[in-house]
């Protein structure tokens, strides 16, 4: 199986968790693309990337790169999956992944067309919780489920 060429767009706080996470798992990050070279660069050397952009079009326009991983504010979010998807490059994104569900049915919609995928980062659908209250709920000891009300939140 080919190795995918993954790129990080936008180098904040959660990326780095996500650079992390690719680290744990050998996982190489081939570019990263930040708002100046120089914060770009001092991420690129804390995650020994070797591609840094500061220009978010070129580096989407990189034949190399096979999936983009967006962790900009949300409110940039449709624009950058859009022109990824543009450039035939699959993409996860954080959450949430649009500010609208018009703009995700667009993003749907190009990414079947151009047979690519795009999903949102949402790891607590692989909490060991989760996992659990998805068995308690299947296997009817509760009862028929109705309604459910969650609260998430996160310290930071």
């Amino acid at each position: 199986m080919k190795r995918l060429n993954w790129a990080i767009l936008g180098p904040g706080s959660i990326a780095h968790q996500f650079a992390e996470g690719m680290q744990g798992l050998n996982r190489e990050i081939y570019a990263v693309g930040a708002r100046s070279l120089e914060k770009g660069q001092v991420f690129a050397n804390q995650y020994g990337i070797e591609n840094v952009y500061d220009d978010f079009d070129a580096m989407l326009a990189d034949p190399m790169i096979d999936v983009v991983y967006i962790a900009t504010p949300h409110s940039n979010h449709y624009e950058f999956i859009m022109k990824s998807l543009h450039n035939g490059k699959h993409v996860l994104a954080e959450k949430a992944i649009t500010v609208s569900s018009a703009e995700l049915n667009e993003i749907n919609a190009l990414a079947k067309e151009k047979g690519l995928i795009v999903k949102e980062a949402m790891t607590i659908f692989h909490m060991p919780l989760y996992k659990k209250l998805r068995e308690i709920v299947d296997s009817g000891a509760i009862g028929k489920l109705k309604i459910i009300q969650v609260a998430f939140g996160s310290a930071k």
